[in-house]
């Protein structure tokens, strides 16, 4: 560790030891007041039917308040995390995220434990698939793991959709919002209409939503708008709307039918067009108005359905089996562009623009039995999940397969055991295995890729992936824990099989389509007396045939396969003076390295692509009188930079500082809420604009200046 990051841990340790002291001299007067307990929470992420208290590991609940606050402050999935994750990376403030990493990998997106992560073709979407106003909770699972099978090589990111009303009335929430720039710059208004309903009966309980949301332009602190995003897409300029439904049969007093459809559709206006910005004069991307279709052609669009039904049954010898069946049809298409990548010539010789499409179509079953035994005092969970993926990737306008048809499929039967050999030490360990398949049938690249003829294959993979972990309860305030775990995933199969140029090659030999199988090492100590909770973890990853991307000169995406190593530590406190005040905030730190010779060992910095920065994020929250609720947050992005003989040069990050603030008051006419993000219009360049390696001209992108959010809630 450098002096530097060093700096920085004692310095965050300076600013919350005072709160820490002061917790334990208040600590009796928290237990004689009386403040009611929250029952343990059970992460349902976790599979197993243990709180959140039970797992070893980095574990975090963002819940329906604090998502509420965050989505108003910015209204962006990533953005949430990046405010409240430790670990994770800032947001790109685009439609596709790039470099939205945990710790350093990918996460895996969950809705209701329906994956949304696109493996064989990763347009790197998967946050824009729900909107916001229709989460009831966040789980977040750090670090490598298998729990909900491929995907998960940064952790898991499941959002608990909103449940069915249970009584027997009606209940209706509306929400209106109205979003702008400081200078009130009518092309920068923004809008946002939601509605949730539901009602329940004896047996049946159901709630449905319909949310649109148009977005205005995003402008930066000096009032100019910030640059569009060419070919990958922007949510600046758009509209999304989102169709909801959940409802909830009880068969009979122990067992259960849910259903879960989601709808979304979020598109670009196409009402402005991009214009180059000079990293070398320090003039970022801009927009203008104008038709962009004769730039980018078609506007980027996302189309996504997710559909649930899941059966749980209470009293199966002895214990709990849950089964869900699931279907997610997803379709993104991408701007385009004169590239060389999509290289036709028309009939007068001339350059023709094309745009692509991913489509993938996911279904799966997730079958689990959890049972509780008393003597000994043992949670088993065990089950089967098998899953099936279809991706391809088409250019939209001519028709051509860019990347063929890809079929993936895998069976995975899994055994995990929570053991509580005393009240104060907990053991746990589990199995996963993995029988996967690909199929890929014979193809030829396109022009750019020398229009190479690829004979298709069908590779087969298996992998026994472990974990293993153990939690001490030191006293009823204070308890340690260690815990490995390995995490599985494809590799980006569609960029490796779209730039083979070499004639002779055929997908069985492939090495690039291999799985990549990371290694989690974690250890951590936490405290928790009621009123101040904290937690600091140490970690290391390590994948032996990992996947990095980068970006080539023409700013198309490309994997490489290398080794990476990463670390780091997490810090997380938080303080409740009273129920009507609390503080605190997470630090993380993280390093990143990859092997850029293939002398099997590391050599050089991750880049921006692929591990975030540096970050520490502080709160204040707090009722004033009895109706009026506020919070203070503050983000501080520290600097980076990259060395070593393959890193990026020139790429380094200046970190900035950037503070947002909340505020509701509650009325008979409703809630009445303000929100501003980057209250003291703080002048930056995006963690992504800073360091993506090819350095072009149109991704040079400003951060947003402050913005206004006014809000109105009503619950009928």
């Amino acid at each position: 560790m450098n002096a530097g990051k060093f700096s920085s841990l004692v310095l965050l340790g300076t600013m919350l030891l005072p709160t820490f002291v002061a917790a334990q001299n208040q600590q009796s007067q928290s237990q004689e007041s009386g403040t009611e307990e929250i029952d343990e929470l059970i992460v349902s992420a976790a599979r197993t039917g243990q709180p959140a208290t039970s797992i070893a590991g980095a574990v975090t609940v963002v819940d329906r308040e604090t998502l509420r606050q965050q989505a108003e402050i910015s209204d962006d999935l990533a953005s949430v995390l990046s405010n409240t994750i430790p670990g994770f990376a800032p947001s790109s403030q685009k439609l596709a995220g790039r470099g939205e990493t945990l710790r350093g990998r990918n996460p895996l997106y969950l809705i209701d434990g329906v994956p949304q992560h696109n493996a064989l073709r990763d347009g790197q979407r998967d946050g824009h698939s729900l909107d916001l106003d229709f989460v009831e909770r966040i789980e977040v699972i750090n670090g490598s793991n298998a729990i909900q099978g491929v995907g998960a090589t940064g952790g898991v990111v499941n959002t608990v959709t909103r449940s069915p009303v249970a009584d027997d009335t009606w209940r209706t929430t509306t929400r209106a919002r109205f979003t702008t720039a400081d200078d009130f710059d009518s092309d920068a208004f923004g809008y946002k209409l939601s509605l949730l309903t539901g009602r329940g009966s004896e047996n049946f309980d159901f709630i449905a939503g319909i949310a649109l949301h148009e977005r205005g332009l995003f402008l930066d602190s000096n009032g100019d708008p910030v640059g569009l995003y060419p070919t990958q897409g922007d949510i600046t300029d758009s509209t999304s709307l989102n169709l909801y439904g959940k409802a909830e049969w009880r068969v009979t007093d122990d067992s259960a039918l849910t259903l879960m459809v989601n709808d979304f559709d979020l598109e670009r206006n196409g009402d402005f067009r991009s214009v180059a910005g000079d990293r070398d004069l320090g003039i970022p991307t801009g927009t203008v108005e104008g038709d962009p279709s004769a730039d980018v052609g078609s506007p980027a669009r996302n189309e996504v359905t997710t559909l649930s039904l899941s059966y749980r049954q209470d009293n199966v010898l002895g214990g709990t089996l849950e089964a869900q069946v699931f279907d997610q049809s997803f379709s993104a298409l991408f701007e385009g562009g004169t590239f060389g990548g999509f290289f036709r010539l028309t009939p007068d010789g001339d350059p023709f623009l094309d745009q692509s499409a991913v489509v993938s179509d996911k279904n799966g079953l997730k079958l689990t039995f959890n049972r509780e035994f008393a003597e000994p005092s043992l949670n088993f969970t065990g089950g089967i999940d098998f899953f099936r993926d279809e991706s391809a990737q088409e250019l939209a306008r001519s028709g051509r397969e860019w990347v063929p048809e890809t079929r993936f499929e895998t069976i995975s039967p899994f055994l995990q055991l929570g053991w509580d050999i005393s009240d104060v030490f907990t053991l746990s360990g589990g199995v996963r295995h993995e029988d996967a398949t690909l199929k890929v049938d014979d193809y030829t690249t396109i022009a750019s890729a020398n229009s190479t003829f690829v004979a298709g294959g069908e590779p087969d993979f298996t992998e026994t992936l472990f974990n293993v972990g153990a939690i001490w309860r030191i006293t009823s305030d204070w308890s340690v824990y260690a815990a490995s775990s390995e995490g599985f995933t494809m590799p980006d199969v569609g960029r490796v099989l779209r730039a083979v140029s070499t004639p002779g090659q055929d997908v069985d030999n492939l090495l690039a389509v291999e799985p990549i199988v990371t290694d989690n090492l974690e250890f951590g100590i936490e405290f928790d007396d009621g009123a101040l909770r904290g937690r600091l973890t140490y970690y290391e990853s390590t994948a032996d045939n990992g996947a990095r991307l980068f970006s080539n000169p023409e700013g198309i995406f490309e994997v490489q396969r290398q080794r990476t190593e990463i670390d780091g530590f997490e810090a997380t406190l938080d303080y409740r003076f009273s129920d009507s005040l609390s503080i605190g905030g997470n630090y993380s730190l993280t390093n990143g390295e990859f092997d850029s010779d293939g002398d099997d060992s590391v050599d050089s910095d991750l880049d921006g692509l692929n591990i975030g920065p540096d970050r520490l994020n502080l709160y204040a929250y707090g009722l004033f009188r009895d109706d009026f609720r506020w919070r203070v947050q503050v983000s501080n992005l520290e600097d980076r930079t990259f060395s070593g003989p393959g890193a990026p040069v020139d790429r380094d990050f200046d970190g900035y500082t950037k503070v947002d603030v909340f505020g509701g008051w509650t009325t008979d006419f409703g809630e009445f809420t303000i929100a501003i993000d980057n209250l003291l219009n703080e002048e930056y360049f995006t963690y992504f604009a800073q360091t993506e390696p090819a350095a072009r001209a149109d991704t040079f992108f400003a951060g947003n200046g402050r913005t206004i959010t006014l809000g109105w809630q009503k619950q009928f």
